[in-house]
């Protein structure tokens, strides 16, 4: 039988050791692709975007199973807001949504638009190729509504360029930081995306130079290759941080080669701390013991709760609870 001393010693070091743990946990990833399963003649690069993607931000997890692929875009009604919440049964820190030669179902995309609106993720990322509009469904076009719609947006689609080049980062835009080891991003055939406020275009048109980067609170920027939606921004706070480039190209070929091993730490690493581009503020807990002796004259410990951000925007109306395990219970006593 377990002494009650080392009952409670071991209960609150279980309950400290749950604490430490909530970093890596809050880097579990989903993958939603469309139903490309196997290459062929004319599309030999769509699986192979797929598998690099995966390969990129699973090989960055301290546990690459914490990554969950799901090819299932192109089938009606395949997603709901169930598919959002990992077996852990918190959300997903980062969604990531790709989508090449095939279209996502719209069902599909009514509830990508709800899963930004209603942040039932974290983060979420688009990579939707910007080649083909007509044979992929209009996937590119399709995401700039769903983007409107759930982030209270205006974007615009915009011109396409049929190349392979790099975008660079602009860094005059608050959330550069986050993304400064991923500068330029390389990728191709895309299509740009217009009326993106200024401090929202994260990468801007190939061969932008330094002095036409546009600086925080000026005009809509068109030709934009990347933007971020921070949470503070999306849908009046209530909304998802949001990535989005109609481009599937920094997968395949020569612009993976040049964008791997980075693309993952910019998300995972920088763009989810606390101070990053998508941050979140940081809860912390400790107690000021871990031994307590039942029945004797000091059976309390303190516990204390720190709630922190150093997130780029200010935070408002927080309700905070917090659920001891038993038996443990909150004192009466000051």
């Amino acid at each position: 039988m377990t002494h009650p001393l080392m009952f409670f010693r071991l209960l609150i070091a279980a309950f400290l050791l749950c604490l430490g743990a909530q970093h890596a946990f809050a880097q579990k990833v989903l993958l939603l692709t469309t139903n490309v399963t196997e290459p062929n003649a004319e599309k030999p690069d769509a699986v192979g975007a797929y598998e690099n993607l995966q390969n990129e931000f699973a090989s960055a997890l301290a546990n690459p199973s914490d990554l969950i692929k799901l090819s299932v875009l192109g089938n009606p009604n395949a997603i709901s807001q169930a598919t959002f919440t990992a077996a852990s049964g918190s959300p997903y820190d980062i969604v990531i949504v790709a989508a090449t030669y095939k279209p996502i179902d719209p069902t599909n995309w009514a509830v990508l638009q709800s899963a930004v609106a209603n942040r039932w993720a974290n983060s979420i990322v688009f990579f939707i190729d910007g080649c083909c509009e007509a044979e992929n469904g209009g996937n590119g076009g399709r995401l700039v509504a769903a983007l409107n719609g759930g982030t209270g947006s205006a974007f615009e689609l915009g011109s396409q360029l049929n190349a392979i080049t790099s975008f660079p980062l602009n860094t005059n835009s608050p959330f550069a930081t986050s993304f400064s080891a991923l500068n330029p991003f390389a990728g191709g055939y895309i299509t740009y995306i217009n009326k993106v406020p200024a401090s929202n275009a994260l990468y801007l048109a190939s061969g932008t130079p330094p002095a036409s980067f546009p600086a925080p609170g000026a005009t809509p920027t068109n030709n934009v290759y990347g933007l971020l939606i921070p949470t503070a921004q999306s849908n009046a706070g209530k909304g998802a941080c949001v990535f989005a480039v109609v481009d599937i190209s920094p997968f395949i070929g020569d612009p993976w080669n040049a964008n791997k091993t980075k693309v993952a730490p910019a998300f995972l690493n920088a763009a989810t701390s606390e101070n990053g581009a998508c941050g979140l503020p940081k809860i912390s807990k400790s107690f000021d013991k871990t031994d307590l002796y039942l029945g004797g004259s000091d059976n309390t410990a303190a516990l204390t709760i720190t709630l922190s951000n150093g997130t780029p925007t200010d935070i408002s109306n927080v309700n905070l609870t917090d659920n001891l395990p038993a038996p443990l219970v909150v004192g009466t006593g000051t």
